[in-house]
């Protein structure tokens, strides 16, 4: 005979274990309260009872003006799924749910505890991620072009110095976060998937396979569009569902939908239903997609993606491999020195190439990244390598190079971020021996003479000098030695180098002092007016400066 627990009180009973985790993390300014329709709709499908399921609310309590990062949030996330583990001694499942910005918390997270980040440990709960539900996620950031109130933001967090970091930088399209985010989720999902083709297991005996992702976007949604999320359906666990009549706001709110069951179901099939997995459907580059290389030309100031030499790059590739390389040659518009010499101007398409290389990466996850860059483009890619850790280039060609003589071309070879780096310079290359160490003389220290004093180390191969000015070797003579380069040819060198830059070396050494020394002149000469009764004129010509300033720095 069993015995009556509710009446002994000798006999203890042990709490059932939920074997499944549902994370929910909002967008800003998002309260997990106000899911809580949908929550209650879902605790009565299979899985999602009390008994079975313990729900995991990070109400993080961002606003679009908090200070902090998505990083520190997504760690926060993390740590708490990790006390979550321990204190239940693991899950059987876990499912990731998202909005908005809270999508990139998530992604990040999951990253983390999978040791898709370098430098991270693998966390045991990233293995039981089996459902990552992104509704109207900001997978590839917010398009300042696209929004028009963020556009001021996104100004005055490039601009105003000594501003506090804000979680709103972070979801700018082409950010470092998202930029990492996007990467690391590319890399690691390709590994999965070759992982679940290859049949292998891991040390508990479950198969590697990717989780299933489903991004959820409402018809009306005016910030996310469905080519946004290419990196998360560029697997075949990564799926579509679009939301009838939601804007990006209500996707999930069932209490402000016209038809509450309608867009259940379609949630609910986000939650719960199934899909069809052919792991034929990806573009990691086995089955459907022939692209086995990637190569970016990049031009620089004074310049545009028409010229003639990037034309003439263009046809001699194509000529090479037209069927397994793609060119691209995208623009930021025409780039002059004196724009280039405002520090916030250059610095603004930096986010803008970062994203050319997320939306490359994304279509062609297995293909060799190389790029041949002059001027300009040298210094987008030089920042975006330096903030971005995942991003990697196997054949670096640089032209006209502005970048300092001791970038650390050797420390991204060590971590596999570059491979090999060819630097060609000419003797008469003013921008770079003249402009960019006035640059420095006035402290900008992300600039240099990279491209006329060569680069410090062994991480390079210096090809110098080019008789000629700023755009030297990229004249057609020498093109073919840059194409035969990034198809893994050898560092050939052309005839007719010259031994030395002559007398520019000599004035190259002298800018930072006379840059130095007309700064302190004219702020000389502008207190000297004040004092002479001249404050207001002096005034009014520092405003008609800035706003010249601002001018040049939007348009």
């Amino acid at each position: 005979m069993q015995p009556n627990t509710a009446s002994d009180p000798t006999v203890t009973t042990k709490p059932v274990k939920p074997r499944r985790l549902v994370v929910l993390v909002p967008g800003f300014e998002g309260q997990c309260s106000l899911w809580g329709q949908l929550r209650d709709r879902l605790e009565e499908e299979p899985g999602f009872s009390s008994d079975e399921a313990r729900w995991l609310l990070f109400d993080h309590h961002t606003k679009r003006w908090s200070i902090g990062s998505l990083e520190a949030l997504a760690r926060r996330l993390h740590g708490r799924i990790v006390a979550e583990w321990i204190q239940a001694s693991g899950f059987d499942e876990i499912i990731l749910v998202d909005h908005s910005m809270g999508g990139l918390v998530v992604r990040h997270a999951y990253l983390l505890a999978s040791g898709a980040v370098p430098g991270e440990q693998v966390a045991e709960w990233g293995r039981q991620v089996v459902r990552i539900v992104l509704l109207a996620s900001l997978n590839r950031g917010i398009d300042p072009k696209r929004t028009l109130w963020i556009r001021p933001i996104a100004w005055m967090t490039r601009v105003v110095p000594f501003l506090p970091h804000l979680p709103m930088q972070d979801v700018l399209r082409g950010s470092s976060v998202i930029t990492n985010v996007r990467v690391n989720w590319i890399r690691h999902f390709g590994a999965l998937v070759e992982a679940q083709r290859q049949g292998e297991r891991w040390p508990d005996g479950h198969p590697k396979r990717p989780p299933l992702v489903v991004q959820l976007l409402g018809s009306q949604d005016g910030l996310v569009h469905q080519d946004d999320s290419k990196d998360v359906l560029a697997f075949p666990r990564g799926h579509y569902l679009e939301v009838p009549d939601a804007d990006h706001r209500s996707v999930y709110r069932l209490d402000l939908a016209a038809d509450p069951d309608l867009r259940y179901a379609v949630l609910r099939q986000g939650f719960v239903g199934e899909f069809p997995e052919d792991l034929a459907r990806t573009t990691v580059g086995r089955d459907g997609d022939p692209t086995k290389r990637v190569v970016f030309l990049m031009h620089g100031i004074r310049a545009s993606n028409v010229d003639e030499w990037i034309r003439g790059l263009e046809q001699r590739i194509r000529a090479r491999d037209s069927g397994h390389t793609d060119v691209r040659h995208p623009t930021y518009g025409y780039f002059t020195a004196a724009r280039f010499a405002l520090p916030t101007v250059r610095r603004k398409s930096i986010r803008v190439f970062q994203d050319w290389y997320t939306e490359a990466l994304a279509e062609h996850p297995n293909a060799e990244f190389n790029i041949i860059a002059h001027s300009n483009g040298t210094y987008l890619l030089g920042q975006s390598l330096l903030a971005t850790p995942g991003m990697q280039f196997t054949h670096v060609a640089l032209a006209g190079s502005v970048l300092p003589p001791k970038f650390p071309w050797g420390e991204l070879r060590a971590r596999g971020q570059v491979v090999r780096v060819r630097n060609d310079r000419a003797n008469r290359d003013w921008p770079v021996a003249l402009l960019c160490n006035a640059l420095r003389g006035l402290r900008m220290r992300d600039v240099g003479t990279g491209g006329v004093a060569g680069f410090e180390g062994q991480g390079t191969y210096e090809v110098a000098y080019y008789p000629g000015d700023h755009g030297a070797a990229l004249r057609p003579d020498y093109q073919d030695l840059l194409v035969d380069f990034v198809f893994g040819g050898d560092m050939n060198r052309p005839a007719g180098l010259k031994p030395s830059p002559g007398y520019y070396r000599q004035l190259s050494n002298a800018m930072p002092y006379l840059a130095a020394l007309a700064a302190c002149s004219g702020l000389v000469g502008i207190a000297w007016l004040a004092f002479q009764g001249w404050l207001v004129p002096v005034l009014w010509s520092a405003l008609a400066a800035l706003v010249v300033y601002v001018i040049l720095d939007i348009i």
